[in-house]
């Protein structure tokens, strides 16, 4: 994933998991309110979740993101294609 791939006020989807056959998708939507590139520390997309899916169900109250600030990492260690995806475009 390039850096340049998200700007502010983009809405994007966030994999927790990579997709598979016989599990649902969890994932998370929202919009980008900061791109943090911190010297010491891994860079990261700030979103606010309006989207939050376990399991392929929407998450339970008690549970959701819905509302809270989530960083998605820019890179993983075992990224794959698809990981973040770029909502406003679509």
């Amino acid at each position: 994933m390039k850096k340049e791939k998200f700007n502010l006020r983009d809405t994007i989807r966030a994999y927790d998991f990579k997709p598979c056959v016989g599990r649902g998708d969890c994932y998370v939507e929202g919009e980008i309110v900061s791109i943090e590139k911190p010297e010491c520390d891994y860079h990261y997309y700030l979103i606010n979740v309006i989207t939050d899916i376990s399991c392929g169900e929407v998450s339970e109250q008690r549970y959701s993101r819905v509302g809270n600030l989530v960083k998605v990492p820019m890179y993983t260690s075992n990224d794959y294609p698809g990981r973040v995806i770029n909502l406003s475009r679509i």
